[in-house]
């Protein structure tokens, strides 16, 4: 099922999207080497491919904020979606989704094929892709598909980064989002096997060091996104600057400066 990318839907739908996550989360928050990385990856003359691991119900909306915040609006996006879900939500074409069966042998190459096609005829486009093929928890290391390698061997002066996206709670009762960018080198060798392992490498030690800082609880090391990210609640904010005291929490308030010895796993109850 193709995707009917409509720029200003995609407008519309980012600024939904936005207050979505304002709603739902305390911040998210993007590494500080995120944001440069972003803004010079979007500059490049050519087609783009993001991927992202698969944890949560909320992957998919989190390349929406950093596309409307970082990324030029001349880029178009595609991505895609399982067909059955796609068919039920099919307002999400207009954003650039497109319906494959990720069960079905077939799709593979069809996958394959339609961006390529995609690629050819807007030179600046993005794929975003969860090359994993389902849900995967982020303690698990990442293993993918081959899709999105076949398709990076098979196009020229491809750039591709990976985002790591993990969920978390810091100081407020509402969870809080963190992501983080980083570029896949491209191998010397450019055929789908090569670009599979560069790509899944990249992937796993991106996760890695993201949850270290999640862990770590290393505020400094981010940028908000969305929220306000430090402050615990306004109103307590404000009777502690009444009585003296600052308001935003300082980075021993937050919480010990490094990982835990149990590391990803967390800290023994």
């Amino acid at each position: 099922m193709p995707g009917q990318f409509s720029p200003k839907f995609a407008k519309v739908f980012s600024w939904y999207t936005r207050r979505l996550f304002a709603k739902k989360f305390h911040a998210v928050r993007a590494t500080t080497t995120t944001l440069d990385l972003v803004r010079e990856a979007g500059t490049h003359e050519g087609p783009l491919i993001v991927l992202l691991n698969h944890s949560s119900w909320w992957d998919p909306l989190v390349p929406v904020l950093i596309a409307q915040a970082w990324l030029p609006a001349q880029r178009s996006a595609c991505a895609p979606m399982d067909i059955e879900q796609l068919r039920k939500f099919a307002f999400f074409r207009r954003a650039g989704l497109f319906g494959i069966n990720p069960d079905d042998a077939r799709s593979y190459p069809a996958l394959v094929a339609y961006v390529r096609e995609r690629f050819e005829r807007e030179d600046r486009a993005t794929l975003w892709i969860t090359p994993q093929g389902g849900f995967a928890d982020v303690r698990e290391p990442v293993r993918m598909r081959p899709g999105a390698a076949a398709i990076a061997a098979r196009t020229p002066r491809v750039r591709v980064l990976s985002l790591a996206i993990e969920y978390g709670f810091w100081l407020d009762q509402k969870p809080e989002v963190f992501v983080h960018v980083a570029s896949v080198k491209a191998p010397s060798n450019p055929s789908t096997p090569h670009w599979h392992a560069a790509m899944e490498v990249t992937m796993n030690t991106g996760s890695q060091h993201l949850s270290r800082l999640v862990i770590a609880r290393e505020s400094s090391a981010f940028a908000t996104l969305v929220g306000t990210g430090t402050s615990v609640h306004p109103v307590y904010d404000w009777w502690l600057r009444l009585r003296g005291k600052s308001g935003a929490l300082n980075d021993r308030q937050r919480g010990p400066s490094t990982p835990t010895p149990l590391g990803r796993e967390g800290a023994a109850t």
